[in-house]
């Protein structure tokens, strides 16, 4: 998470000091330079704004001040818009160095953030629709217990953007790790330790990326064909009917309506129909492989985005079978880790690690994410009889399990969905009991994992005893992976 950086002057960062060009300081404490964010980032900034008030005037807006002082509303405030997204560029940059990436940022209030590289979870590439035009690319790094991207890093050259992610991951695994010879990309930060020795922080991943940043052997790869049937088969599709139909119904009941009243209308109507063609579009060409860094995939249509997730963060993994995707018996699988987002970032459901897939696609892949460990390998235990009467419909569909590695937890008879979390990734168990389970004799073991994708997961609705017997197992099996996991560390 970030941090106000620290008070000393050498650990402060002055973004008019850039390496373009930039001479160094001259003799006193080591200083790094700072690298600016590309010179078109305010523009495509100031572009995004200007949607941004367009839709905040909405129809009804341009029906209140008329087509031409709508129109100059919005001009006037691009305009602002644009001029302060410059003076915001102009105070804003970062710097690699010392296991540390720190950011500096703001013209009325100066804002310093300093973002330990060993908290650093995963690390996106992302290249919007506006910037892909002129080769640019956003950086998004998720850290441990950040419930949203802390240090977005808007806009980049996309070369300069994988080679930033490449060092950030490399050092978030290990934060000393110096090389002798500098290298040639623009952000490495050079300076001068206490002895006068020159050192320069180097990427430790020399693979090069291809020309999309995918410098992985894809294992899998979704076509669009079947992107676009399981997209199809969404409950939103079923919406679509009835939203349809109210727009068609309110037009024939009011058929005097104003135009930007029914403009309006439209606009909501096909915002639900847009919404599975949205979601196609994120995860077209979705493709995933493995590196030494983590898991690495790369989706997207309009907006490109390249993700790496390191194997050794993820705290939990799901496989779901969606309802109406049991005929063609298609699986989904998240990720969850520390930082809690990931692709479709800022969303509570994890990384998808595959948007659709078969069920042996879907067992490798929740494999690899939980290194090599199988949730499938144990059948879940069910749910006992008298869970019937708090569950009536879903208690067949509970269940639990106890791998050499894992808790894995079944539930949902709708959608039913597997999660298993590593041992050593439990943060907490609980043994619940609400009023009824007292009555009845039961209990909920719930155990606390970090991300955004499981606040918590839990064996639902087993008697007092197994809950119990189970809470113990686990704690026990909690100490002797961290224990383990530590002595591997060492």
């Amino acid at each position: 998470m970030g941090e106000a950086g620290p008070a000393d002057e050498s650990a402060r960062i002055d973004p008019r000091e850039t390496t373009d060009g930039a001479e160094e300081p001259e003799a006193g404490p080591s200083k790094p330079i700072a690298q600016r964010l590309h010179p078109l980032s305010p523009v495509l900034k100031g572009v995004k704004a200007m949607w941004v008030i367009i839709a905040a005037i909405s129809w009804q807006g341009f029906a209140r001040f008329g087509l031409s002082i709508g129109a100059m509303i919005v001009i006037i405030a691009a305009v602002l818009g644009l001029a302060w997204s410059w003076i915001s560029w102009y105070y804003t940059g970062f710097v690699v160095a010392d296991g540390r990436l720190r950011i500096a940022e703001g013209a009325l209030f100066r804002r310093h953030r300093t973002i330990p590289l060993e908290r650093l979870q995963s690390v996106e590439v992302v290249q919007p629709l506006l910037a892909r035009p002129f080769g640019l690319a956003e950086v998004r790094c998720e850290v441990v217990g950040a419930a949203k991207t802390e240090a977005p890093l808007a806009y980049l050259p996309l070369e300069e953007a994988h080679e930033l992610r490449r060092r950030l991951i490399a050092l978030s695994k290990h934060p000393d790790a110096v090389d002798e010879e500098p290298s040639a990309a623009p952000v490495d930060v050079s300076g001068e330790d206490a002895s006068g020795t020159r050192a320069v922080l180097t990427p430790l991943l020399t693979e090069p990326d291809g020309p999309t940043g995918f410098d992985a052997e894809p294992i899998v790869t979704v076509s669009p064909r079947r992107l676009v049937a399981s997209k199809v088969l969404s409950p939103e599709v079923l919406f679509i009917p009835i939203a349809v139909g109210a727009t068609v119904g309110f037009f024939v009941w009011q058929p005097d309506m104003s135009f930007f009243g029914l403009a309006g209308l439209v606009t909501a109507t096909a915002g639900i129909l847009l919404r599975p063609v949205r979601a196609a579009f994120a995860d077209y060409g979705f493709r995933l492989g493995v590196t030494d860094a983590g898991l690495r995939t790369s989706r997207g249509l309009t907006e490109r985005r390249n993700h790496t997730l390191p194997v050794e963060r993820v705290t939990a993994v799901t496989v779901a079978r969606p309802f109406l995707w049991r005929s063609r018996r298609w699986q989904l699988v998240r990720a969850a880790n520390a930082g809690g987002v990931g692709p479709q970032s800022s969303s509570s459901t994890g990384a998808t690690l595959l948007p659709v897939g078969t069920p042996s696609q879907a067992r490798r892949i929740a494999r690899l994410a939980l290194s090599g460990a199988d949730l499938f390998a144990v059948p879940p235990i069910p749910a006992p009889r008298a869970a019937r009467w708090l569950a009536p419909f879903g208690k067949p569909g509970l269940g639990v399990a106890l791998t050499d590695e894992l808790f894995v937890s079944c539930k949902g008879r709708i959608t039913p969905t597997v999660t298993a979390v590593p041992y050593a990734r439990i943060q907490s168990i609980r043994v619940v009991q609400g009023r009824l389970q007292r009555v009845l004799g039961l209990a909920t073991v719930r155990l606390d994992v970090a991300g955004a994708m499981f606040t918590h997961t839990s064996a639902e609705h087993r008697t007092v005893t197994e809950a119990l017997r189970l809470a113990s197992e686990l704690r026990a099996r909690n100490r002797s992976a961290a224990r383990a996991e530590h002595e591997r560390a060492r």
